[in-house]
């Protein structure tokens, strides 16, 4: 009996000992990129230190400010809220048929399988026939360009989560909205989203994630600051003669809180939305 707890005993030792390298295997990282934004050139330089000795917001008044920043965050926000307005809309559209509707299995099946055929291929090898496309279209270096390639990337994430959200939610209470005298759009509209709101934000909350934290096509199809987003201006503080790391780590600090907060905001539509639904028959 002895022997067996002190087995037990000595797995909980290393389960918590296991855990504890984990966490600050992921945390560290993290508190050196605070660390070091909070850091002046000049101490930067002098020595390696874990805290900051004289801790200055500098380096964000820099990035923001004196490199006009600003508007890279501001152009990262107004593209990333349209591609979760676009690819939730262009989802609901998809889905809605294909869970609400009497369709034949085989064009349900046809319809995933086309959503998940947009992702087959890597954001590498589609962005050259992009850029041409972009050149001829004549919306190189403007944000619709950005948006419209973002839904079309984020789309099957949108439409597998939405299908499996929006099939949860009995028929039998849409059809009790009809049966006393809706019309189909008003019973989607005061019947179906509002129980489908913990689904919708949670695809809204990880689509928009996705897209902030995307460079490659945003790097390729824009070239003046009017247009670009963050994570394009934060590679250009690696010049050819140095790298400014203390600018660095403050836009790495502003880039990472802004989908974190929006996760810590909507935590609870996540854990509902990913677990797809509040309503289960039983």
């Amino acid at each position: 009996m002895r022997g067996r707890r002190a087995a037990i005993g000595v797995r909980l030792i290393l389960i918590v000992a296991g855990l504890g390298v984990a966490a600050f295997l992921y945390a560290f990282p993290l508190y050196w990129l605070i660390a070091t934004s909070l850091k002046s050139k000049a101490e930067l330089y002098q020595s390696i230190t874990l805290f900051p000795r004289h801790p200055t917001l500098e380096p964000y008044f820099s990035v923001l400010v004196d490199r006009g920043f600003w508007v890279l965050l501001k152009n990262s926000v107004i593209v990333c809220a349209a591609t979760v307005l676009v690819t939730l809309a262009v989802g609901l559209v998809i889905t809605y048929p294909i869970t609400r509707l009497s369709v034949p299995p085989r064009l349900r099946v046809g319809v995933l399988n086309w959503a998940l055929s947009l992702r087959f291929l890597p954001p590498v090898a589609v962005v050259v026939p992009y850029f041409a496309i972009v050149r001829t279209l004549q919306i190189y270096n403007q944000p619709i360009a950005l948006i419209g390639i973002y839904s079309l990337f984020n789309l099957p994430f949108a439409i597998w989560m939405l299908k499996g959200f929006l099939a949860e939610i009995p028929l039998e209470l849409e059809e009790a909205a009809l049966v006393d005298g809706a019309n189909r759009w008003t019973s989607f509209r005061r019947v179906l989203l509002p129980l489908a709101a913990p689904g919708l934000m949670a695809a809204a909350t990880i689509v928009f994630t996705f897209a902030w934290s995307e460079f490659l096509f945003a790097l390729i199809l824009t070239a003046t600051p009017a247009s670009q987003t963050f994570p394009v201006g934060v590679q250009g503080l690696v010049t050819q003669f140095e790298i400014i790391w203390n600018d660095m780590a403050a836009s790495g600090v502003i880039a990472m809180s802004v989908p974190l907060v929006l996760m810590v905001v909507a935590r609870k539509y996540l854990v509902a939305g990913l677990t797809f639904g509040v309503i289960r028959e039983k």
